[in-house]
């Protein structure tokens, strides 16, 4: 049997057999009928050991319940120390259930609904993120009507100097983020709002990214308006999330990320933040969802 490039890393064959986790799939088939899904631990942990080796240890991981909402697997990357990202009211159960803390669960993701906002504040999850004006009006209507302040990142579809990616976030129409270039008048309306407390910046740009320097180019970009906007406001953020955009070679051409270039890379834009001085202390956020 001939394993699809990139699967002889995390599996294996023998006679001709595809086993994972040492074991045959016939006999998974036999124990538990078909169709069936099997995952393996051993592979999340080294998947896991390989992303947290390479990002530096101020950024926390959010795992994107949106790629598999497993319990079992939400409970294996919470276990890890992961904070869980979530883009649904069933999400948000399905977190909770998994016993994810409210305060390490971030909401994002386009098309938010009213009864999802008003349980996502009643639950006190740890940060919301508006991806448009009309979402930060519900937000601000909302917590007001619960007599809450809502914790609120501002997700930002950049400007075309840092697109990249498989899926790229960027430019009109986009349905995720508010436009880099209406960025000021969203913080206007959120900071004026006493039922939010703004928090933070989003950033995606795109998805299925195997460029390390792609990548990069995200980040600092990311940075670059992170200070901007910390400069305004005459204080530092809470947060700055990265997104995901992680990418896996699915076809023969592509080839796997360079994790060790990205590490350098990050070792290199980390050692710059010191200097900065609007940006002494923002958590900085991955929600890894390819991977």
């Amino acid at each position: 049997m001939q394993l699809v490039p990139g699967i002889e890393e995390s599996f294996s064959a023998s006679n001709g057999e595809l086993q994972i986790g040492g074991v045959p799939i016939t006999r998974l088939a036999e124990e538990f009928g078909t169709p069936v899904f099997v995952y393996d631990e051993a592979v999340m942990q080294r998947k896991w050991d390989a992303l947290r080796a390479t990002f530096p240890p101020r950024f926390q991981i959010y795992y994107s319940v949106k790629a598999n909402p497993n319990l079992n697997i939400l409970a294996f990357f919470l276990a890890q120390g992961a904070g869980l990202e979530i883009a649904s009211a069933g999400e948000l159960c399905q977190a909770r259930e998994a016993g994810c803390a409210p305060g390490r669960i971030l909401f994002a993701g386009p098309g938010k609904t009213q009864e999802e906002l008003r349980m996502a504040l009643t639950e006190g999850v740890g940060e919301i993120h508006a991806e448009s004006m009309l979402e930060l009006e519900r937000i601000a209507s909302i917590a007001g009507g619960l007599h809450r302040k809502a914790p609120v990142a501002i997700r930002v579809n950049p400007e075309a100097d840092a697109q990249g990616g498989a899926m790229r976030m960027g430019g009109k129409p986009a349905p995720f983020g508010i436009d880099e270039e209406l960025l000021d008048a969203a913080l206007d309306f959120a900071l004026s709002q006493p039922s939010i407390e703004f928090r933070g910046i989003h950033l995606f740009t795109g998805t299925q990214i195997l460029d390390s320097e792609v990548l990069l180019t995200q980040y600092r970009k990311g940075l670059q308006i992170a200070k901007r906007v910390a400069a305004r406001l005459g204080q530092p953020l809470h947060s700055l999330d990265f997104g995901g955009g992680l990418g896996v070679p699915y076809f023969p051409h592509e080839q796997p990320l360079d994790m060790a270039m990205l590490k350098t890379g990050l070792a290199n834009l980390e050692a710059r933040l010191p200097s900065i001085q609007d940006l002494p202390g923002p958590d900085l956020l991955l929600s890894p969802a390819d991977t």
